[in-house]
């Protein structure tokens, strides 16, 4: 099972205070059920906002060894409980990425902090990078996925996952759909 967890709702109140009661709630619903779980995280709280303008209700925190820190203490709590952990959501929109234009070096950042902070306390856990948005439209408000997938390689992203994390919408042309038939 996929939960998002949105750093605010367990680290809010301020750096270090957790809150586990979501969190624990969902791991326990779902080892009564037989289910593996997945956290996908994002949601930066107040205090780790950077103080460069307004933001939207997800973007990057100000300093990434902060996020690091919280992966590593959710995946100590969690270790051997939850298997994976996917960093952030669609971070090639603006929306999803502070209302600021997409910056894939920003986002191998967080992802390396993540990692780092993931296998530190549990190394069987998968990490998976953030499912990207199809997208043919440009900057600011977005970036195409694959040039975003490109540009998250060259930055190093490769060493800093287990799985790369897709979003597969298909539209109106599903998986056995030939590219040149989807295309007509």
């Amino acid at each position: 099972v996929k939960e998002n967890v949105g750093w605010r709702d367990v680290e809010g109140a301020s750096k270090g205070a957790f809150n586990w009661y979501f969190t624990d709630r969902i791991v326990a619903d779902a080892e009564e059920r037989g289910l593996e779980v997945l956290f996908r995280l994002d949601s930066e709280p107040a205090w780790a906002v950077p103080p460069k303008g307004v933001r939207s209700d997800n973007g990057p925190p100000e300093h990434p060894e902060d996020f690091e820190e919280f992966c590593q203490a959710l995946a100590a709590r969690y270790r051997g409980r939850v298997q994976a952990y996917q960093v952030w959501n669609e971070p090639n929109l603006a929306r999803e990425w502070g209302g600021f234009a997409p910056n894939s070096g920003e986002y191998v950042e967080l992802l390396r902090a993540c990692y780092v902070g993931v296998k530190r306390a549990d190394p069987e856990a998968l990490v998976v990078s953030a499912g990207l948005a199809p997208t043919g439209t440009g900057l600011p408000e977005a970036i195409p996925d694959v040039d975003y997938l490109t540009q998250m390689y060259e930055a190093g992203a490769s060493a800093y996952f287990d799985a790369l994390g897709v979003i597969a919408p298909g539209y109106k042309a599903p998986p056995e759909v030939s590219p040149e038939e989807a295309a007509s």
